[in-house]
Protein backbone atom coordinates (compact mmCIF):
# COMPACT_ATOMS: atom_id res chain seq x y z
CA UNK A 1 0.00 0.00 0.00
CA UNK A 2 1.38 3.41 -0.98
CA UNK A 3 1.60 6.37 1.38
CA UNK A 4 1.69 10.01 0.22
CA UNK A 5 2.99 13.23 1.77
CA UNK A 6 1.96 16.74 0.84
CA UNK A 7 4.00 19.89 1.50
CA UNK A 8 3.83 23.54 0.48
CA UNK A 9 6.16 24.95 -2.15
CA UNK A 10 6.96 28.59 -2.90
CA UNK A 11 7.80 29.32 -6.55
CA UNK A 12 8.27 32.36 -8.79
CA UNK A 13 6.23 32.85 -11.95
CA UNK A 14 7.49 34.41 -15.20
CA UNK A 15 6.83 37.98 -13.98
CA UNK A 16 8.55 37.51 -10.60
CA UNK A 17 5.51 37.04 -8.33
CA UNK A 18 5.81 34.25 -5.78
CA UNK A 19 2.99 31.78 -5.18
CA UNK A 20 2.29 28.65 -3.17
CA UNK A 21 1.66 25.23 -4.71
CA UNK A 22 1.50 21.71 -3.32
CA UNK A 23 4.29 19.16 -3.61
CA UNK A 24 3.01 15.59 -3.35
CA UNK A 25 5.49 12.83 -2.61
CA UNK A 26 4.52 9.18 -2.94
CA UNK A 27 6.09 6.56 -0.71
CA UNK A 28 6.08 2.91 -1.76
CA UNK A 29 6.73 -0.11 0.43
CA UNK A 30 10.25 -1.33 -0.34
CA UNK A 31 12.89 -3.64 1.04
CA UNK A 32 15.12 -0.63 1.77
CA UNK A 33 17.40 -1.81 4.59
CA UNK A 34 17.61 -5.61 4.54
CA UNK A 35 17.43 -7.68 6.58
CA UNK A 36 15.00 -5.29 8.30
CA UNK A 37 11.37 -5.59 7.24
CA UNK A 38 10.13 -3.45 4.35
CA UNK A 39 8.73 0.03 4.96
CA UNK A 40 7.51 3.03 2.94
CA UNK A 41 10.19 4.98 1.05
CA UNK A 42 10.02 7.81 -1.51
CA UNK A 43 12.25 8.17 -4.52
CA UNK A 44 15.49 9.91 -3.60
CA UNK A 45 16.44 13.22 -5.25
CA UNK A 46 19.88 14.76 -5.57
CA UNK A 47 20.97 17.16 -2.82
CA UNK A 48 24.00 19.43 -2.77
CA UNK A 49 24.51 20.60 0.82
CA UNK A 50 22.73 20.69 4.14
CA UNK A 51 22.85 22.81 7.26
CA UNK A 52 20.99 23.85 10.37
CA UNK A 53 19.54 27.27 11.14
CA UNK A 54 18.37 28.78 14.45
CA UNK A 55 16.01 31.74 13.97
CA UNK A 56 15.13 33.70 17.15
CA UNK A 57 11.57 34.45 18.23
CA UNK A 58 10.41 37.81 16.93
CA UNK A 59 12.59 37.58 13.77
CA UNK A 60 11.07 39.08 10.62
CA UNK A 61 12.48 38.62 7.13
CA UNK A 62 11.45 41.36 4.72
CA UNK A 63 10.55 40.47 1.13
CA UNK A 64 13.41 38.36 -0.29
CA UNK A 65 13.91 35.47 -2.71
CA UNK A 66 15.27 32.20 -1.37
CA UNK A 67 19.09 32.25 -1.71
CA UNK A 68 18.95 28.79 -3.32
CA UNK A 69 16.35 26.05 -3.82
CA UNK A 70 15.95 24.55 -0.33
CA UNK A 71 13.92 21.95 1.47
CA UNK A 72 13.34 23.36 4.96
CA UNK A 73 12.44 20.86 7.71
CA UNK A 74 11.09 22.29 10.98
CA UNK A 75 12.58 20.74 14.12
CA UNK A 76 11.01 23.29 16.49
CA UNK A 77 9.14 26.58 16.33
CA UNK A 78 6.84 27.98 13.65
CA UNK A 79 7.31 30.38 10.74
CA UNK A 80 4.69 32.16 8.66
CA UNK A 81 5.60 32.63 4.99
CA UNK A 82 3.86 35.21 2.79
CA UNK A 83 4.14 34.95 -0.98
CA UNK A 84 4.33 38.19 -2.96
CA UNK A 85 0.75 37.50 -4.15
CA UNK A 86 -0.38 37.92 -0.50
CA UNK A 87 -1.14 34.28 0.36
CA UNK A 88 0.18 33.18 3.76
CA UNK A 89 1.02 29.73 5.10
CA UNK A 90 2.45 28.61 8.43
CA UNK A 91 4.86 25.75 8.90
CA UNK A 92 5.57 24.31 12.37
CA UNK A 93 7.67 21.60 13.99
CA UNK A 94 7.30 18.34 12.09
CA UNK A 95 6.47 20.18 8.84
CA UNK A 96 8.48 21.12 5.78
CA UNK A 97 8.41 23.57 2.88
CA UNK A 98 10.21 23.65 -0.46
CA UNK A 99 11.57 27.16 -1.10
CA UNK A 100 12.00 27.48 -4.85
CA UNK A 101 11.32 31.20 -5.30
CA UNK A 102 14.97 31.98 -6.10
CA UNK A 103 14.11 34.78 -8.55
CA UNK A 104 11.64 37.65 -8.55
CA UNK A 105 10.17 39.35 -5.51
CA UNK A 106 10.42 36.35 -3.21
CA UNK A 107 8.53 36.04 0.07
CA UNK A 108 8.34 37.47 3.57
CA UNK A 109 8.77 35.27 6.63
CA UNK A 110 8.47 35.66 10.38
CA UNK A 111 8.82 33.49 13.45
CA UNK A 112 5.47 33.02 15.18
CA UNK A 113 5.26 32.90 18.98
CA UNK A 114 7.92 32.78 21.67
CA UNK A 115 9.76 29.65 20.50
CA UNK A 116 12.77 30.09 18.19
CA UNK A 117 12.65 28.12 14.95
CA UNK A 118 15.23 25.36 14.58
CA UNK A 119 15.47 24.26 10.95
CA UNK A 120 17.32 21.63 8.95
CA UNK A 121 17.91 22.86 5.39
CA UNK A 122 18.83 20.75 2.39
CA UNK A 123 19.95 22.46 -0.82
CA UNK A 124 18.54 20.83 -3.96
Amino acid sequence: MAFALSFSQLFSDSVGESHFASVNIELVTRNFAPPAESFDVSDFAAATRYGFVHVPSGWVGDLHPSPTCLWVFFLSGEIEFEASDGERRRVAAGGAILLGDTTGKGHQSRVIGDVPALLAMVQV
